[in-house]
C-alpha cells in the first residue's frame, strides 16, 4: 500500500464481477481518483476497468481482484484472475456486437499486457497521468495540463 501525506494511494477490492455491480464499482473508483487528486484520468479509468471487469465476467468466471495505484507518471491498474485464458484482440468489425474491449484498451493505455501467475493470470495497465504545465509554457490543451510525451490516446497515424 501506498501512503502519501496520510491518504492511501491504492484501492483493492475481491469481488465476483456482476453486471449490475459495475455501477458501484466505477463510482468506488471516481471517488478514491479524485481523493488522490487524478480526477483527470477518472472516466478514462473507468472505462478501462469496466471493460476489464466485464472481460472477467464473461471469460473468466467473475471472480477477481482489481488493483488501482498511482505512480508520478501512471494510474497502474491490475485485474487478477483465476483462469490462464490469455485475452486476443479480435479484428475490427462494423457488425459485430463485441470483441471492442481489448481494443478500448489499447486505445486509451499507454500500456497492457497479460502476466501469467500461479493462481492464474494478471491483466495489467498503465494509464498515463498528467502533468500541470510549468510557467510560461505553450500547449494546445488549454485545460492547464498536458499529458506527458508520447503517452495518453495514440492518433491514429501512431497506430501499427
Amino acid at each position: 500500500m501506498v501512503n502519501v501525506a496520510g491518504i492511501e494511494r491504492e484501492l483493492r477490492i475481491d469481488l465476483v464481477v456482476r453486471p449490475d455491480g459495475l455501477g458501484r464499482i466505477r463510482r468506488e473508483l471516481v471517488e478514491t481518483l479524485v481523493t488522490w487528486g487524478c480526477e483527470a484520468v477518472s472516466d478514462v479509468a473507468a472505462l478501462v476497468v469496466t471493460e476489464l471487469l466485464t472481460n472477467v465476467h464473461k471469460h473468466a468466471g467473475g471472480r477477481c481482484g482489481l488493483l488501482v495505484t498511482p505512480t508520478e507518471a501512471h494510474l497502474s491498474v491490475t485485474v487478477s484472475d483465476f483462469t490462464t485464458a490469455v485475452p486476443a484482440k479480435r479484428a475490427r468489425s462494423s457488425t459485430a456486437e463485441d470483441g471492442r474491449g481489448l481494443i478500448l484498451i489499447e486505445e486509451l493505455t499507454e500500456h497492457w499486457e497479460t502476466v501469467l501467475t500461479a493462481s492464474g493470470k494478471d491483466i495489467r495497465c498503465a494509464i498515463p497521468l498528467p502533468v500541470a504545465e510549468k510557467p510560461g509554457s505553450v500547449s494546445g490543451t488549454g485545460a492547464g495540463a498536458a499529458f506527458r510525451s508520447g503517452s495518453g490516446p495514440r492518433s491514429e497515424s501512431a497506430r501499427s
